[in-house]
């Protein structure tokens, strides 16, 4: 892809990535309840919060990167999901999550669950 001059990022719309941003499944993973006031609590400004939730950020700077993963306890494979890519099945980016993936919701997870239950759970995922 060729950038325009005086332009640092071209013509590219978040639409037109097959690399994303997807905030949702770690605010939801992490029960943060009201993302814009965490995001601007941890230092992203309001225009850029707001651009990273609605989906239309098209960069995402190494500043902003470290602080999102500092406080959400990540690494930048958690934040990012692909989309309508066919690679080959050995290909690195494989591992990450696709775009359409369902947000898994610990809340619904452990639902009903008796402290031994959850217990096996993760017993069980720690012996994966």
């Amino acid at each position: 892809m060729q950038y325009g001059r005086g332009s640092k990022r071209g013509k590219l719309t978040p639409h037109q990535s097959s690399i994303i941003l997807d905030l949702k499944p770690i605010l939801a993973a992490r029960s943060i309840v009201h993302p814009t006031a965490f995001l601007l609590k941890i230092g992203i400004n309001r225009f850029s919060a707001t651009k990273l939730l609605n989906g239309s950020a098209v960069q995402v700077n190494f500043r902003q990167l470290t602080i999102l993963c500092e406080h959400l306890n990540c690494t930048p494979n958690d934040l990012f999901v692909t989309r309508k890519m066919q690679l080959p099945a050995d290909h690195q980016l494989n591992k990450l999550q696709e775009a359409d993936t369902q947000v898994l919701d610990p809340k619904t997870l452990f639902n009903r669950k008796s402290l031994d239950e959850i217990r096996d759970m993760l017993k069980d995922k720690d012996e994966e």
